[in-house]
């Protein structure tokens, strides 16, 4: 797929996300907690929202803590959020103001670095077709406005996507170094480590054609978790816990508990919010998403195990099995974005499926998308 056409899909996907929240300013009542433009100090701040909403509504939630990160360092409980996003954010803020479209900016130029590593990578394996209804089946999902948010998933989305483009390239070097970077902007990135030594194991076992890889290029790959060790040397040395990112994840509520839930346990929870939460507040809404998008990352990550690449698999599963663990599908509607193989998986089924059940899938996903949408950028929780 031709980056014109990408670019061509990204700009129209962004003109939608823009139209969705004009619109919504005129049917939605503003929801002034945790909106953009706020800091720790003055969550409910609505001043800054009201000013230029087409651009702090995109900041909403923990935009407000990467904005804040960035800013003034860290403050309390927000070592839950991973510093390199931030850094950047810090670092364009003398030349892009506010610092929350600097972050946007950052996010939007990985995400859309992300669609054209995504590309190649397919193309490895795929025809034309089946790369554009995946790309396509992304930039639908109803969640993926965060790819444009002051979020993380943007720039991480590119990290992840080109470190296993290089792998498969054999840049073992360029591989190990991106994989650094995802893992200093979100845990997650750790588990590039064994799905690209699955990958190196692959070259090496001359299970696929390609030059055999060297040892050095497998130490190389051992880089990977460094970026999640600097940050847990800052730790530290700043609160005495290296493993604050995690341990500061109780204080944001959503029901998530220190001890490891499985996740058979997590659906059974669900499935009694479902008949006990009021239907008439917007989270009944965001509980359903919550269900179904766990639904859909556990069965596509079972199915890729037979029917795609294992390092995919496994990165995968692992990508979204992980927030799980606590007991809660909360951000899981996001956390799914992260996991590229699915929509992969989504992309192969669309690219062969009827012309109805292609129309029924954009029909609904635009839906939930311009629903969605609208809730986030007015101030209510969505993922």
């Amino acid at each position: 797929m031709n980056f014109a056409r990408i670019v061509r899909l990204f700009v129209a996907w962004q003109l939608l996300i823009v139209i969705i929240t004009a619109a919504s300013f005129s049917w939605l009542p503003l929801r002034a907690t945790f909106i953009g433009g706020s800091d720790q100090a003055s969550l409910a701040n609505p001043q800054p929202y009201i000013r230029n909403p087409l651009l702090y509504s995109r900041a909403n939630f923990d935009g407000i803590h990467y904005v804040d990160i960035a800013r003034k360092g860290y403050g309390y409980a927000q070592q839950a959020f991973f510093p390199l996003y931030p850094k950047l954010i810090t670092l364009l803020s003398p030349y892009v103001h506010p610092p929350a479209l600097a972050g946007i900016l950052v996010s939007l130029a990985g995400f859309l670095a992300g669609l054209v590593f995504l590309s190649r990578l397919m193309t490895l394996d795929h025809r034309p077709k089946i790369v554009f209804w995946t790309i396509l089946a992304l930039l639908v999902f109803p969640t993926s406005f965060f790819f444009g948010s002051v979020y993380t998933e943007g720039l991480f989305f590119f990290f992840s996507v080109s470190a296993f483009y290089f792998a498969r390239s054999r840049r073992w070097w360029v591989a190990g170094i991106i994989g650094l970077l995802a893992s200093y902007t979100r845990f997650i990135g750790v588990f590039l480590l064994p799905a690209l030594l699955i990958e190196w194991w692959t070259a090496y076992s001359g299970s696929e054609k390609g030059p055999k890889p060297a040892i050095a290029d497998l130490m190389i790959l051992f880089f990977i978790p460094v970026g999640l060790v600097i940050f847990m040397h800052y730790l530290i040395h700043t609160t005495g816990d290296p493993l604050a990112f995690l341990h500061v994840q109780k204080l944001f509520g959503q029901g998530r508990s220190d001890e490891i839930i499985l996740i058979y346990q997590v659906f059974w929870r669900y499935l009694k919010m479902i008949f006990t939460v009021n239907r008439a507040d917007p989270l009944y809404l965001t509980i359903w998403l919550e269900l179904i998008t766990g639904i859909l990352g556990t069965v596509s990550s079972v199915i890729l195990f037979f029917r795609s690449r294992p390092s995919y698999a496994f990165f995968n599963l692992a990508s979204f099995l992980t927030p799980t663990l606590s007991g809660t599908f909360t951000s899981v509607p996001r956390y799914l974005l992260l996991c590229f193989p699915s929509f992969i998986l989504l992309g192969e089924w669309l690219g062969k499926t009827d012309t109805v059940w292609r129309r029924s899938y954009l029909f609904f996903s635009l839906i939930l998308l311009v629903l969605f949408t609208s809730l986030f950028v007015r101030g209510y929780w969505v993922s």
